[in-house]
């Protein structure tokens, strides 16, 4: 931070989604500054990214297994639960498990205030029973591929001919290369989703991605255990 001039752009609770938690049950801690390198004041090396604005988002890794569960199950069944206006069943299931990961694996309690945690626990289970998300989650299966992983590597969610959605993974030598074919495979609308990763540990890669290598396993883990629900046979 001492050859940089970073600026929060925006008071520090403004995105405070933990104290705050978003209507879909979405929790986690969003900074957003405007980059200021050394240098950007001067007009002979400012660069185009100069002044780009930058989000970081901080999530605990309970709040990470819930937000890329819920971006899974979307991708699973075609559902957009994340972007809702109006509540479905679907939203409530995520939106209660988001509360009762707070309350039993944080020691919050931020939404729901009028519902006892018990309560919150058999209403769940009552939309896994009709819904069936949990089940779903747990059938997927992992990647383990592990070996294609590469410092420069390519995710490419795409759809397959049966309508489920699978994952390739393409490596490079060079980020130039990787960022070209993340790029190609956005725009042919071949792609659910590309994106290019760096990372010179193939396990934080894996943590980090959870949602592309399709790997809600924590997620399940946790509302089996903290939230008291069974899955249908």
């Amino acid at each position: 931070m001492k050859n940089v001039k970073h600026q929060l752009r925006y008071p520090r609770e403004k995105y405070d989604y933990i104290e705050t938690p978003k209507f879909t049950g979405y929790r986690g801690i969003h900074d957003v500054y405007r980059h200021l390198p050394r240098g950007s004041d001067r007009a002979e090396t400012k660069k185009p990214w100069d002044g780009l604005l930058v989000e970081i988002q901080y999530r605990t890794r309970a709040q990470h297994a819930w937000a890329t569960a819920v971006e899974i199950s979307d991708l699973i069944d075609g559902e957009r639960t994340k972007f809702e206006m109006d509540q479905s069943k679907r939203g409530r299931f995520f939106a209660i498990a988001s509360e009762i990961i707070a309350r039993k694996h944080e020691h919050l309690e931020k939404a729901f205030l009028e519902v006892s945690t018990a309560e919150l626990q058999v209403q769940l289970q009552e939309l896994e029973n009709e819904l069936g998300i949990l089940q779903r989650l747990s059938a997927l299966k992992q990647f383990e591929d592990e070996e294609k992983l590469q410092e420069h590597t390519v995710l490419n969610v795409f759809r397959k001919p049966d309508g489920s959605a699978g994952l390739e993974v393409i490596p490079f030598k060079n980020s130039g290369d990787a960022i070209a074919k993340a790029t190609e495979l956005e725009t042919s609308g071949s792609s659910l989703n590309a994106v290019y990763v760096r990372a010179s540990n193939p396990k934080q890669l894996r943590s980090a991605y959870r949602n592309y290598f399709n790997d809600p396993i924590d997620f399940v883990k946790i509302i089996q255990e903290e939230g008291e629900v069974e899955m249908s046979e």
